[in-house]
């Protein structure tokens, strides 16, 4: 199980065994020389869009932009190393967000994005001074890079007015 959605949900117990299995796979990677991982997109990117198999949503996703000529890159294959979330369940980034006040934080998110209701949470538990940006047609994938979306000029104002720019 390599899903941090899912590890969020096991039981002690589960949490413990699954801790367990991850340390000891630590071990193994160190004996291999290298961290076991197990790639979730193509060795080689799609001409089209059309061209994509049709996953679940996320996945899908994902694949608008990663198996791509659009996010291809040999050398980021997908997920993490089998041991990557180990870090995750020892700490919540969440735990600290109020520490980032008095300094002002900027939430952007696309109103379609997979992400946002991690985004909508943080902004959540941030303290003032604080704003959000949700665009509209937006999926999480399209603020990597479509510039047609990815509101500059407010970013910008954002900047400005926050940090005497």
């Amino acid at each position: 199980m390599t899903d941090i959605r899912e590890m969020a949900n096991l039981a002690p117990e589960q949490l413990f065994q699954l801790k367990d299995q991850l340390s000891k796979q630590r071990w193994d990677d160190f004996e291999n020389g290298q961290p076991d991982y197990h790639p979730s997109f193509p060795e080689e990117p799609y001409d089209s869009i059309d061209d994509l198999p049709n996953h679940d949503e996320l996945t899908n996703e994902w694949l608008r932009f990663y198996a791509l000529k659009r996010g291809f890159h040999p050398n980021a294959r997908g997920t993490a190393t089998t041991t990557s979330n180990l870090a995750m369940l020892e700490f919540s980034a969440s735990d600290y967000i109020k520490e980032i006040s008095p300094r002002p934080i900027l939430f952007i998110y696309g109103d379609n994005a997979h992400s946002r209701s991690y985004s909508e949470r943080a902004y959540y538990l941030a303290n003032k001074p604080k704003q959000r940006l949700i665009v509209k047609n937006c999926e999480h994938i399209d603020l990597y890079d479509n510039m047609e979306k990815i509101p500059v000029d407010q970013i910008v104002k954002f900047i400005k007015d926050s940090f005497n720019a």
